[in-house]
């Protein structure tokens, strides 16, 4: 057994290989928001953070920058990327077009069954709201858009909208105000109503209104992220002498 003072070394899962498990801690963090926009991301720190090589945080690194989620600046290093006010506005832009043919599918093929499904995933949504879960909110939330995806039946605009969804996360973190912090479970209800109500049109108007909501909330203020500590953003204490 390691010593409590030596770094978690990642040995794999049996599914995920250590890179991997690495770039879904990272994920998590930017989403629920340890990782600020902006904040440098230094190599060697996390390295020794999560007891692996630098190879493997570079390999992570390139997932996070083909998601669009981190940038990575020739001869400065990494960064949690940092979207303007036009991107933001460009992304809840695209989801709009996108997400708009998705409910008019899914209204129109609704069944039984499907709705269950809708109804299941707003319970689970609805209980991390009472237990104060702030990061499953937000990933429950954007996995919301992306159960729609899925009932819609086109893997393409899933993928799509999965990444799209991701850089909303960022957008969300960098301007929205602290209350509410994603995308309200209300608003879901409504969608929800609206969606077995078996007109499209008016489910697509509630979605439209729903993102409106989402960008409406955007603050161009942000705060600046100061010294990063990655032990304690990830809640590892790595012993001072391991490299």
């Amino acid at each position: 057994m390691a010593h409590p003072a030596e770094p978690a070394r990642y040995t794999g899962s049996g599914k995920l290989r250590p890179e991997e498990q690495i770039y879904r801690e990272m994920l998590g963090a930017i989403l629920d928001r340890r990782l600020e926009p902006g904040m440098k991301l230094v190599e060697e720190d996390l390295a020794k953070t999560f007891g692996v090589s630098r190879a493997r945080i570079r390999s992570a690194f390139l997932q996070l920058a083909h998601d669009k989620l981190i940038n990575l600046v020739p001869n400065r290093g990494a960064f949690i990327a940092e979207p303007g006010i036009n991107e933001a506005i460009e992304v809840f832009s695209a989801r709009r077009m996108i997400e708009d043919g998705v409910v008019r599918k899914v209204t129109t093929h609704m069944t039984p069954d499907r709705a269950t499904q809708i109804r299941d995933h707003l319970a689970a949504e609805h209980q991390a709201q009472h237990d104060g879960d702030h990061r499953a909110r937000i990933i429950l939330s954007g996995e919301f858009h992306l159960l729609l995806a899925r009932l819609a039946g086109n893997l393409v605009i899933e993928e799509f909208l999965e990444r799209l969804i991701l850089r909303s996360s960022l957008i969300i973190a960098m301007y929205e105000s602290p209350l509410p912090p994603d995308c309200s479970h209300d608003e879901h209800d409504a969608l929800l109503a609206a969606l077995t109500g078996g007109d499209p049109d008016a489910a697509a108007a509630c979605m439209a209104r729903h993102l409106d909501a989402i960008r409406d909330r955007l603050q161009l203020d942000h705060r600046k992220p100061g010294k990063t500590d990655f032990a304690r953003i990830f809640g590892r204490h790595p012993d001072k002498a391991a490299g």
